[in-house]
């Protein structure tokens, strides 16, 4: 069996969300955009699908053609047997590497002495608007799944999630704070 190290992670995130069951690319859009797509990536459809013709290239996966009444047909990919012993080759063997934090907000706060505080606060407001808005959707979703033994361990990641948006909400309301404290109003300092 050749070697396929140098698959992206992406392969692997598409390979392994096949493991959940046969289904079309737009199924598995609909997937990611609801699980995977919160913490890892969230491809466009031309990413599904490519990395879809790739694992099917490898051998990773089959595709079948499925008629439809009045639509277009649909294709369904599954995982083939090698390609769930290679998913299991690379999470076994594969080290996570370090966890990448990249933040464009956090770069504007780092760097808020060069711009106007109220434009920094109004920013910063959103961002907490935002981790509210998925902080919500993350409880949602929490007691969706509650007790349901199929999401184990995606469970172990709703919550890492849960924790995130609630530190966000924390650092943001504290950015808010200190804002105002030293008005936002006032003009940044030139030099």
């Amino acid at each position: 069996m050749p070697d396929h190290k140098d698959l992206p992670a992406t392969t692997y995130a598409i390979l392994g969300l096949l493991t959940w069951g046969e289904m079309s690319g737009y199924d598995l859009g609909k997937l990611i955009e609801g699980s995977i797509a919160h913490f890892f990536f969230k491809p466009a459809k031309s990413q599904i699908y490519a990395e879809l013709r790739r694992l099917v290239g490898e051998g990773f996966a089959t595709e079948r053609q499925v008629a439809q009444d009045s639509r277009p047909d649909k294709r369904l990919y599954a995982v083939t047997p090698q390609g769930h012993l290679a998913l299991r080759r690379w999470l076994d063997g594969s080290d996570a590497g370090p966890e990448v934090f990249r933040s464009p907000l956090c770069l504007k706060v780092f760097l808020g002495a060069q711009m106007d505080r109220e434009t920094l606060a109004a920013q910063v407001k959103e961002a907490l608007r935002q981790a509210q808005e998925s902080l919500a959707a993350f409880q949602d979703s929490e007691r969706e799944i509650a007790g349901r033994p199929e999401f184990f361990y995606p469970n172990f990641v709703l919550q890492r999630g849960i924790a995130h948006e609630r530190a966000t909400i924390r650092w943001a309301s504290d950015v808010l704070k200190a804002l105002e404290r030293e008005g936002v109003n006032a003009s940044r300092e030139e030099g």
